[in-house]
């Protein structure tokens, strides 16, 4: 039987980029899909936030449990290093909003075929439709027992598997096991950043629509966060970036029974005085405009009359026809629009804040500290970073890292 330098479990981010830097014939990334980088299609609503611009201590701000545990990853391998990666190789990349780096394609799929082009041009071996049933350590090598009876041993082995968000690519928590079947702990199973559901059915009707508020966490009537960014209407509630960024501490309050509000202000650089004063100077104005088509100002098109519905105000007014009460009403709704949230939808986060402790992984090279040799990577690795490119970065740098300190050995 061949015995391989190192086995890699798991081919999307972190494990291709293990598999580009280990650049070793005589190592072989074992994956359980019929394509790597699977889950890498549904990442920044299609178009795949590759990474983020910013620096590393604004990376390190940005993991929940603290990002200092990264420092050495970032440093070896970083947001730089991925864009001239996929750059040299064809895919030519942009900075929008926050830093956040995407494809001029907009397209994940310009980022997956890079990637795997690049895996084939090294010389990494990959095995697709590989699905791993168990993995054990005997006399200092690793053996993997697959589900087509094909059994692979290694002296070196990188856990590359993912969590469990996304199990529909592949990710559905098998690496917990085969993590703690090695001996290591896996915290409590938590989602990382996720959609909410709200209790209001009419912004059901604004599915799609997206607008930058200021907004204000409340349970049980006390302010427990407060943040700016973009929303993301959806079918049953709301996401986007400052909600998937706020869901955990969202997801703390309703698992206390607490009942949780969110605040929307979508005119934060108006004062309510300076609001009003906007309104009657326009409404008298432009007295024979609809207050429909008026309200384009401040509202996407296409939400301004289910906005009106809900306050029951007839959107083919004329703006000369709103009275005191309903000017008061819209201006205060702008400010403060209410909703209800009923849970976290755990089930369609887009990534896990639970994985191996990390004080079983040593943040210098991402082997554990219990099993030598073993190497434990991307999102299998406890806690989560914020929306905006930092966890694929995570990814990318922690895959590279192990790549990198098994190669040293290996020499």
């Amino acid at each position: 039987m061949t015995i391989y330098n190192t086995l890699i479990i798991g081919g999307g981010s972190s494990g291709i980029l293990s598999a580009i830097h280990l650049n070793d014939d005589k190592s072989i990334l074992l994956e359980k899909n019929s394509t790597l980088g699977k889950k890498i299609l549904f990442t920044g609503g299609g178009r795949c936030n590759i990474t983020n611009n910013h620096g590393i201590d604004n990376y390190v701000k940005s993991f929940y449990n603290g990002g200092n545990f990264y420092r050495t990853a970032f440093s070896n391998f970083f947001n730089k290093d991925i864009i001239k990666m996929l750059e040299s190789n064809g895919c030519k990349t942009k900075v929008e909003e926050n830093e956040r780096v995407f494809p001029v394609s907009n397209k994940a799929s310009s980022v997956q075929e890079t990637l795997i082009k690049i895996v084939d041009n090294s010389k990494t071996k990959v095995k697709l439709n590989t699905n791993v049933k168990k993995i054990k350590k005997e006399n200092d090598l690793f053996t993997v027992e697959c589900n087509n009876s094909e059994t692979f041993k290694s002296r070196y082995l990188i856990l590359s598997t993912g969590g469990n968000a996304y199990p529909k690519t592949g990710s559905n928590g098998d690496g917990y096991k085969f993590a703690k079947d090695l001996g290591h702990t896996i915290t409590k199973q938590m989602s990382g950043l996720a959609p909410v559901k709200i209790e209001e059915k009419w912004i059901n009707n604004l599915q799609g629509i997206d607008i930058k508020v200021k907004l204000e966490i409340k349970a049980d009537k006390k302010s427990v966060a407060k943040d700016t960014g973009s929303i993301i209407f959806t079918h049953n509630g709301i996401s986007g970036p400052v909600i998937l960024n706020n869901s955990m501490e969202i997801n703390k309050h309703l698992q206390k029974k607490q009942n949780v509000i969110i605040n929307l202000d979508m005119c934060e650089e108006y004062s309510y005085e300076k609001l009003d004063k906007q309104l009657q100077e326009d409404f008298s104005k432009n007295s024979n405009k609809t207050i429909k088509t008026y309200l384009h100002k401040y509202l996407p098109k296409r939400m301004s009359s289910e906005f009106l519905n809900y306050l029951n105000i007839d959107s083919t007014k004329i703006l000369n026809q709103i009275n005191k009460k309903e000017r008061v009403k819209i201006r205060d709704n702008l400010k403060r629009l209410t909703l209800t949230v009923l849970e976290v939808l755990e089930k369609d986060a887009f990534v896990t804040n639970s994985g191996v402790k990390r004080k079983e992984i040593d943040p210098n090279t991402f082997e554990s500290k219990i099993v030598d040799n073993l190497f434990i990577v991307g999102e299998l690795v406890e806690g989560c970073g914020i929306s905006g490119g930092y966890n694929l970065q995570q990814a990318y740098s922690t895959g590279a890292l192990a790549a990198k300190s098994i190669r040293e050995r290996l020499s």
